[in-house]
């Protein structure tokens, strides 16, 4: 009897492994992210523009618009001060950005290869961003100085109008290499391909980065158009309006836990094609109207991300998922989360849709007979 059983476990056993293996996620939220970089991430379909109130401006580094065009890459028109909100990019040293990617800084190279940016900002701001700074020797006017001595009146002055930073080696002012971007105002007003190597950065390896808390992975169950009235069962929303209500035209996904939080099952997200809600917080919370599209916030990076969900085809069973970004700022609040980059694609084969987050929640209608 023995034998006879050891037989069934041995014939049936390989079928219970396959069925853990089917259960399995594909695909972790940590694989998603360390491919994923500001570089690699979708060009923008459509062009957006929208204007930070001149009262927060200087709270973001002197940004005073976020303007992407159709065609254009997040890493060439997205402000460094979007990127520091997620990610806390300023946390980074040019040094680090190198190590990271692989890349090294050659002691031999000018200033002008290995920090190009400098050119960029004023003398003020390379001045405030480290005292060892005002020791650096430079060139302006074909004469040999230092930065320091520059200073004063020509505070104002973008550096590389002044200073020929081709003719200083990292060399001369090692030191360079080890202050952090954000020390460097001015450099919340550039955009991430200002900086070397920042763009081939895996997301994962950012600063910020952080998948703490619980986690649920979401499986694609059904896709639903053109309905109306959807308020039961759904997740998405905003901080200003949680669990938003769709009154028509609603397309929206309905979703099921692969793994974790089981009482997410039947939970609907909303597209953001079908509705946008209220968001934001404080002075800022008026960039773009005040407006974000529906979505599910979470907190994968220091200031939140939100995931939208787009596009959304009932015949193939598609939809796209946005990766949703906002600024902030110390005292002046945060924007909404209106800036929005497509991310992934989730379909009935490939169901899966990661969700860090410790908040989830969905409403509930309860019918009384």
């Amino acid at each position: 009897m023995n034998k006879l059983w050891g037989l069934i476990l041995t014939l049936i056993s390989p079928l219970f492994a396959l069925s853990v293996r089917a259960e399995t996620p594909p695909v972790s939220m940590n694989k998603v992210l360390a491919g994923t970089s500001i570089g690699s991430m979708a060009n923008f379909t459509q062009g957006m523009t929208a204007n930070i109130p001149a009262q927060a401006q200087s709270a973001l580094g002197g940004v005073s618009k976020i303007s992407c065009a159709a065609g254009a890459s997040p890493a060439s028109c997205i402000p460094m001060a979007i990127w520091n909100t997620t990610f806390n990019t300023g946390q980074l040293t040019p040094a680090e950005i190198a190590q990271k990617t692989g890349q090294s800084i050659d002691s031999n190279s000018s200033l002008a290869q290995a920090t190009p940016w400098l050119s960029r900002l004023t003398i003020s701001d390379a001045l405030t961003a480290s005292p060892a700074m005002s020791s650096m020797p430079v060139v302006a006017n074909g004469v040999q100085t230092t930065l320091g001595s520059l200073g004063g009146s020509q505070g104002s002055k973008i550096l590389g109008k002044v200073v020929d930073l081709r003719q200083t080696q990292i060399s001369q002012f090692p030191q360079i290499q080890n202050i952090k971007l954000g020390q460097f105002s001015g450099l919340a007003k550039l955009t991430a391909n200002a900086i070397p190597n920042l763009s081939q950065l895996s997301i994962a390896q950012m600063p910020g980065f952080s998948l703490s808390g619980g986690i649920a992975v979401m499986k694609l169950d059904v896709i639903r158009t053109k309905e109306r009235n959807i308020h039961h069962m759904v997740m998405s929303g905003s901080n200003r309006q949680p669990n938003a209500k769709c009154n028509s035209n609603c397309d929206y996904a309905e979703f099921h836990p692969w793994v974790g939080m089981p009482y997410l099952r039947g939970a609907r997200i909303i597209s953001g094609d079908s509705l946008s809600v209220q968001g934001g917080e404080g002075l800022l919370a008026i960039v773009n109207g005040g407006m974000e599209p529906t979505g599910v916030e979470t907190n994968l990076g220091a200031g939140g991300v939100k995931f939208v969900i787009r596009k959304l085809n009932p015949k193939t069973g598609s939809a796209t998922v946005n990766i949703n970004l906002r600024a902030c700022g110390w005292l002046v609040g945060c924007t909404p989360y209106f800036l929005g980059i497509p991310l992934f694609n989730i379909s009935e084969r490939n169901n899966w849709f990661p969700l860090p987050t410790t908040s989830a929640s969905v409403y509930r209608q309860v019918r009384f007979k």
